[in-house]
């Protein structure tokens, strides 16, 4: 934790703010591995804080015993207004797409100058350390299996929230922490949905199923989709599915060091546009993966941000017809030492027929 503290203490420094306050909870826990649902973070050059209230004292004994506990008595942002006025901080760091307008209004009173900052803790969580990794690889694995399991459950006349209901429990009971967000199962003509949440539909024979979930592992993440038919489907639904797949492949391919993620995006969408479909691809190509399921950054076409060695997100073009129904695959990727891609999801993406 004291690397992680150090880097962004330099930071700080090169912004000439300081004190930082964090009320990410991912970022919390990444600089203080506390995980109470309540607590926030004020980091300065020589202190480190987390103010709290007694329901986590004892636990914060445990988690995260280098840090200074500041009793907030349930008044969390009084709580800082008077730490910070107590040390007279000119210059404060905010998150400013996690701070509420209230928390703002109320601690610029303290006359103090605000700045916000935007990922600062999140290009740090970007590179992953070698136990990081293997956490998401780990949660990827219990995704493979349950991907495996559900194929050979799945039947028609099961309703979409029974199969969802299926996946979460089998990776629970694999060893997942917990899903890693509201399971995605869409049938038939609500495949063509990018987020078609699991619904009461009866899945029929000889319809597209888009199956979209991952799971928590210790903290950690994975994500992945496949697409299945059940039972015969049109050419043109196995005609889209061959091309996101060759979308996703070339655009895994171009993974590397140094290459901008809005390049990855652009490739993947250059073609699906000369296969006929551009229209249809109704999102990004992918985002980063860790300690959130959606995190810093997004490739899409307006990040321009390099690629690293060490970093983990996925890659999932997807094509959607309206009223006929979508594709979607979706795989887990690190860069190795090298810069170069290794796919951590192995369940099959070629084509199925069930």
């Amino acid at each position: 934790m004291n690397k992680r503290l150090n880097i962004l203490r330099a930071k700080m420094k090169q912004e000439k703010i300081e004190a930082f306050i964090i009320n990410n909870k991912a970022n919390r826990y990444y600089l203080s591995q506390f995980t109470g649902t309540d607590g926030q973070l004020l980091i300065t050059q020589n202190q480190q804080y987390i103010i709290a209230d007694g329901r986590y004292f004892e636990q914060l004994k445990i988690q995260s015993p280098d840090f200074e506990v500041i009793d907030n008595q349930m008044q969390m942002t009084k709580t800082l207004v008077d730490l910070i006025m107590e040390n007279n901080f000119e210059t404060v760091g905010i998150e400013a797409d996690e701070m509420t307008v209230s928390e703002y209004l109320e601690l610029a009173q303290t006359k103090c100058t605000l700045v916000a900052m935007h990922n600062i803790i999140e290009e740090q969580r970007m590179i992953k350390v070698t136990s990081e990794k293997e956490k998401i690889q780990k949660a990827g694995q219990i995704a493979d299996q349950t991907f495996n399991h559900i194929v050979e459950y799945i039947q028609p006349g099961m309703t979409e929230k029974q199969v969802a209901a299926e996946i979460d429990q089998y990776g629970m009971k694999i060893g997942a922490t917990a899903p890693a967000f509201e399971t995605i199962v869409a049938s038939g003509k609500r495949s063509a949905l990018p987020h078609g949440h699991a619904s009461e539909k009866v899945i029929q024979n000889n319809e597209m199923i888009i199956l979209d979930f991952g799971f928590e592992y210790e903290h950690y993440f994975s994500d992945i989709t496949r697409t299945i038919g059940l039972g015969e489907v049109s050419n043109k639904l196995k005609h889209v599915y061959d091309v996101t797949l060759a979308a996703q492949k070339i655009a895994i391919e171009a993974c590397c060091a140094g290459r901008a993620v809005n390049e990855i995006d652009q490739l993947a969408r250059d073609y699906i546009t000369d296969a006929g479909f551009g229209d249809n691809f109704l999102h990004g190509t992918g985002h980063g993966l860790g300690l959130t399921v959606h995190e810093y950054p997004l490739l899409n076409q307006n990040t321009d941000v390099k690629m690293q060695p060490h970093m983990t997100f996925t890659v999932e073009p997807g094509i959607y017809l309206e009223q006929v129904g979508g594709v979607r695959i979706e795989d887990d990727v690190w860069l190795d030492n090298n810069g170069h891609p290794v796919v951590m999801t192995h369940a099959s993406k070629e084509w199925r027929q069930i």
